[in-house]
C-alpha cells in the first residue's frame, strides 16, 4: 500500500498537522427550491455523532451554519464518554460571511462588509469569542476567512481595507493561541495577492470549491506556489451538478471495486488538496475515509481534471471586489 496510504494527514506552513479528510458542519438545503432553504443545524445531532463513530476527527464549522454547539457538545461527550483529549480532534471555524437570506443576520451570524460605520477589527474578535464559546472550547485548530467581501461589489480599494482589518484581528487571534493557525475561503488569486501584501502572517489555507467540474486551476497553481494548503469544500458538488454520475468517474470506480464519491476523494487528495465530504448516512461516512487502500494512475488523475467545466454548485467569489 506505501505511497497510497501517506495521504491521511497534511502539514500546514506553520507545522500545525491537520487530517486530510474533514467532515463539513453546514447542514440544510440550498438546491432543492421546494423545500425550506436554509441552514439546519438540528440535523446535526444525529450526523455529528455518526461521524464519530465512523472515525472523523476533523470538523469544519463557521459562525453562519449555527451548528457549533452540535458539534461542541458531541465532541465533548465523546471526550466524556472515552477520555480522548482535546489535542486528537482538528476543529475549524470561520467568520466574515457577507449577508445572505438563508442565515441568521439579525443576530450577527453574518457581517455586512460594505457598512463603513462597523469596526472591524471589533467585531471579528466579537464573532470569533462567540463561536469559542458556542463550541465550549479554549482554542480552534484553524480560523478562516469565510469569503473574501461582499457580493457583487466593484470597489477594490474598499474590499482590499475591509479584508486587511479582519486579517489583522486573525493575526491577533493567532498570536493569542486561540487559532493554532489561520486562513482564508473562498480567495481568489487577485484576493489573495494583495492579502499577502497586506499581512504579516501569510495565510495557511484556501478553502475553496474543487470537484470534477469546478478545478479553480489558477487558484490551485497560486496557492501551492506560496505554500498554502487547499481545502476543497463540495467535493461531490453539493448534490447539485451531476458530477457524481459522471461515467468516466463510474469507468474508473469499477476498476478499483469503489464508488465515485470515494474516486472523486482520491483525485483531490492524490493531488495534496484536503477534502471536506458530508453525508448523513453512517455507512457513506465510513466509506469516505476508505480511501487510502489504492492509488489512481496519474493518466486518471489528467483525464478527472480534464472533466472541468468551471461550474460552482453554489456562489463564487468572482463579483467580490
Amino acid at each position: 500500500m506505501g505511497d497510497c496510504d501517506s495521504f491521511r494527514n497534511c502539514e500546514l506552513s506553520n507545522g500545525v498537522v491537520m487530517p486530510t479528510v474533514g467532515f463539513g458542519a453546514a447542514f440544510g438545503n440550498w438546491v432543492d427550491k421546494s423545500q425550506f432553504m436554509g441552514f439546519r443545524p438540528e440535523l446535526g445531532y444525529a450526523a455529528i455523532p455518526a461521524a464519530l463513530r465512523a472515525g472523523y476527527r476533523h470538523f469544519d464549522c463557521a459562525l453562519i451554519y449555527g451548528s457549533h454547539r452540535v458539534v461542541g457538545s458531541a465532541i465533548g461527550q465523546k471526550m466524556a464518554a472515552d477520555s480522548t483529549d482535546r489535542s486528537e480532534f482538528f476543529i475549524t471555524t470561520k467568520v466574515f460571511h457577507p449577508p445572505t437570506d438563508m442565515a441568521l443576520n439579525h443576530i450577527n451570524r453574518t457581517l455586512d462588509m460594505t457598512d463603513s460605520t462597523i469596526d472591524i477589527k471589533t467585531r471579528v474578535w466579537t464573532d470569533f469569542e462567540r463561536c469559542l464559546d458556542e463550541l465550549s472550547f479554549g482554542y480552534v485548530d484553524l480560523l478562516l476567512m469565510h469569503w473574501p467581501g461582499a457580493f457583487n461589489t466593484t470597489d477594490e480599494a474598499a474590499g482590499r481595507q475591509r479584508r486587511k482589518e479582519c486579517w489583522e484581528a486573525f493575526e491577533e487571534i493567532y498570536a493569542s493561541g486561540k487559532a493554532r493557525a489561520i486562513g482564508v475561503s473562498n480567495f481568489q488569486v487577485k484576493h489573495l495577492r494583495t492579502l499577502l501584501e497586506d499581512a504579516k502572517v501569510a495565510p495557511m489555507v484556501n478553502q475553496i470549491e474543487i470537484n470534477p467540474y469546478i478545478t479553480q486551476p489558477e487558484t490551485v497553481d497560486f496557492c501551492r506556489k506560496h505554500n498554502i494548503q487547499l481545502v476543497a469544500w463540495a467535493p461531490f458538488g453539493s448534490g447539485g451538478t451531476g458530477v457524481l454520475e459522471e461515467p468516466l468517474i463510474a469507468s474508473i470506480a469499477a476498476k478499483y471495486n469503489k464508488n465515485a464519491g470515494q474516486i472523486i476523494l482520491r483525485w483531490l487528495i492524490q493531488q495534496n488538496i484536503a477534502v471536506l465530504p458530508k453525508s448523513s448516512n453512517e455507512s457513506r461516512m465510513r466509506s469516505n475515509l476508505g480511501i487510502y487502500d489504492f492509488c489512481l494512475e496519474d493518466d486518471e488523475i489528467k483525464r478527472i481534471n480534464a472533466l472541468d467545466r468551471n461550474l460552482s454548485s453554489v456562489s463564487t467569489s468572482e463579483n467580490i471586489a
